[in-house]
């Protein structure tokens, strides 16, 4: 049996409910990341094969002392899935996961990387980043034939840094190569219209976006926005709008109409999300894993570029887009439906596939499209697994997402991510998030010293339906501000 450990938020086959995916952070701040660390799970699995997730514990907290060496001795090979990792936001975490790859003596392998600048600028933006990214690519290019980048714009980029040509595979986004070589996306409809299902996606903070969501929203009553990151799910479970998007015109807050109307959506894994954007008749917006998945879906979908990061994806893999350094409320669906040609794309990912799969020869990874290789028990995993529904606004109808809200502030009555029944337990945990004196370590252990008070205040509120109101919620309160105190001490 050959271990991989793969960096990835969670498995693909693993729920992890909404409430859950927030406060541990499960999906790395935005669902769209599950795209491209599911697909290189998928065709990663063959016979013979372990992949163990090693839920990106390696990037949130510098590693400690053995951790480099647990996994010499448990795994073969480190398979890094990334995206536009190469910002200066992202910078300490790569700082974090050089930490850990120094010490490594296993082959490291990196897909997907990617350089992001704002649009209209060069590699010139990316000098804050240069040290960081330079010792990251050579620690992995100790480790492996090449490194894998998004697409020409990181490849130039690598080069200008001093990295050899010839260790520089552009290979774009895995999460696009699920389905194989021979996958087509091709058009349901001849046009779309006002009543047609559309799925919008959006970047919240480009400027101007607020007036074309809200054009969008008013012209399409059928059309549902996919959010995708923390700022949305947290919005969705607890009515929290965006701290940074002061715009009233973007769904970022209650009063939307989008809201209001429940038709915001997030999907806590691909495929239910593949599953509901393949009945729609288009996808559009600024998001290319929002587009992807719709793709993945079968749906055809255009991305509206305005960066370094999708303009470079878009391009290498030939889906239909539209530069979009300012963002138009007039803007059409029609006429983007109109002018969205899936043959580019449909031509090119065979060529794609082909150069994908050699990256992954080259660098000695056994893949499910190998005759012969077969895929072990990936399918049967999935088929079985039962994945929780998109996250609604609370004000859906039928009242199932109050409930659910109402649920996990019950079973948790104090809300932390070590004493739910429902919290997610990280399969390969790093020291640093549990072992003994770690932060949460230590919550826990607080946590559980005041088990005991916590059943009892369970009983106490038990005797509000037989006591007198007024003077059981003085009671209740004093409990409660007793208890928060004890907290915060």
């Amino acid at each position: 049996m050959t271990r991989l450990l793969i960096r990835s938020g969670k498995d693909p086959f693993t729920p992890v409910v909404a409430e859950s995916t927030l406060t541990q952070d499960v999906f790395n701040s935005n669902s769209g990341n599950y795209l491209f660390q599911h697909s290189m799970w998928k065709t990663l699995s063959v016979d013979g094969a372990e992949l163990v997730s090693n839920s990106t514990l390696s990037e949130r907290v510098s590693p400690e002392p053995g951790d480099a060496a647990r996994v010499n001795d448990e795994f073969a090979h480190f398979v890094v899935p990334m995206a536009n990792a190469f910002r200066a936001e992202f910078a300490p975490r790569i700082d974090r996961l050089s930490e850990l790859i120094e010490g490594l003596k296993i082959p490291v392998t990196v897909t997907g990387i990617g350089a992001q600048a704002p649009h209209g600028q060069g590699i010139e933006a990316l000098a804050p980043v240069d040290a960081t990214v330079k010792r990251f690519v050579g620690l992995v290019l100790d480790r492996s034939a090449s490194i894998g980048v998004r697409g020409e714009f990181t490849r130039s980029y690598l080069l200008s840094l001093g990295f050899p040509d010839d260790a520089i595979d552009v290979i774009g986004c895995p999460s696009l190569f699920l389905h194989g070589r021979d996958f087509r996306v091709e058009k349901s409809v001849d046009a779309i219209t006002t009543d047609s299902p559309l799925a919008l996606n959006l970047t919240p903070e480009v400027p101007g976006i607020g007036a074309f969501a809200t054009a969008q929203a008013e012209r399409h009553p059928h059309l549902t926005y996919i959010g995708q990151d923390a700022h949305d799910l947290r919005m969705l479970l607890w009515g929290v709008p965006f701290p940074h998007v002061h715009d009233p015109l973007v769904p970022v807050h209650l009063e939307h109409p989008l809201y209001q109307q429940d038709r915001i959506r997030l999907f806590l894994d691909t495929w239910p999300w593949y599953d509901f954007l393949s009945t729609q008749h288009f996808a559009y917006g600024t998001r290319f894993h929002g587009n992807v998945a719709a793709l993945l879906g079968g749906t055809p979908a255009h991305l509206l570029a305005h960066d370094s990061r999708t303009l470079e994806l878009a391009e290498y893999h030939r889906m239909p887009f539209t530069l979009m350094p300012t963002f138009d409320a007039d803007l059409s669906a029609e006429e983007l439906y109109a002018a969205t040609d899936m043959s580019g794309f449909n031509d090119e990912l065979p060529r794609g596939f082909d150069r994908f799969t050699a990256f992954l020869e080259r660098n000695d990874l056994a893949h499910i499209w190998t005759d012969g290789n077969g895929r072990g028990d990936f399918d049967e995993r999935l088929a079985s697994a039962t994945f929780p529904p998109p996250v609604h606004p609370v004000v859906a109808a039928d009242g199932h997402e109050i409930a659910s809200r109402l649920q996990w502030l019950r079973d948790g009555m104090v809300l932390d991510i070590t004493r739910h029944p429902q919290a997610y337990q990280q399969p390969w945990a790093h020291p640093g998030w549990s072992g003994a004196g770690s932060r949460h370590a230590r919550l826990h252990a607080k946590v559980q010293a005041q088990a005991g008070e916590i059943e009892t205040l369970y009983a106490r509120l038990e005797l509000v339906e037989r006591g007198s109101p007024y003077i059981m919620m003085r009671r209740i309160g004093r409990w409660f501000r007793r208890l928060l105190r004890r907290q915060r001490s």
